[in-house]
C-alpha cells in the first residue's frame, strides 16, 4: 500500500522557478493525476506530468507575467498552457470546455503531500515511469466524473 499523507487544509501556495509568478490555490484538490500522455511528457520533460486539479473559482493568479499557449488535445478539447513569461516554468493549464484549473504539482510551495491517485494515458506510459499500486489507471482520458471518485476511493469524500 502507499503511504499517502493526508490532504492538508487550504490554502495552497506556489510559483515559478524565478518567483515572478505566485498564484494561490482556495480549495481542496477535485484530482490529483499523473498524466502520461505524450503532450504532458514532452512539456515536462519527464516521464509524466504530476498535477492536482481544482474548481476554477478558486484559482487566484497574485503576480507575475505569463504567456499562453492554447493546445489542442487529441480529443479536440482545448487548454490554455500557462507559463512565466521570465523562466518559462509551466504552471497550470485553463481547460476551456470545464470550470476547474490544472496545476502543475511541482510548483506548488509544498508538495510533499501530493501523491498520485490517478495514472491516466497508462498505454503511453514510459517504462522509466513509477505507478502506486493503490492508484486507479486509466487508458486514455477518462471523464471527470471518473476521476474525481478514483480520489474519492482513496481519500474519501473531502470537503
Amino acid at each position: 500500500m502507499t503511504n499517502r499523507l493526508p490532504i492538508p487544509d487550504p490554502p495552497y501556495t506556489g510559483g515559478c522557478l524565478c518567483g515572478s509568478v505566485r498564484y494561490r490555490l482556495n480549495a481542496r484538490p477535485l484530482t490529483m493525476t499523473a498524466c502520461h500522455c505524450d503532450a504532458c511528457k514532452k512539456m515536462s520533460g519527464g516521464t509524466n506530468l504530476l498535477v492536482i486539479t481544482v474548481p476554477r473559482e478558486s484559482f487566484q493568479h497574485l503576480e507575475g507575467d505569463v504567456q499562453r499557449y492554447r493546445r489542442t488535445a487529441d480529443s479536440g478539447r482545448q487548454s490554455d498552457v500557462v507559463r512565466c513569461a521570465t523562466c518559462g516554468t509551466r504552471l497550470w493549464h485553463e481547460p476551456q470546455a470545464v470550470p476547474v484549473m490544472t496545476v502543475a504539482a511541482g510548483t506548488l510551495d509544498d508538495p510533499s503531500w501530493v501523491v498520485p491517485a490517478i495514472h491516466i494515458w497508462i498505454e503511453r506510459a514510459s517504462p522509466a515511469a513509477l505507478m502506486q499500486d493503490d492508484a486507479v489507471k486509466f487508458t486514455g482520458q477518462p471523464a471527470g466524473e471518473a476521476q474525481i471518485e478514483a480520489v474519492k476511493s482513496l481519500y474519501g469524500d473531502v470537503p
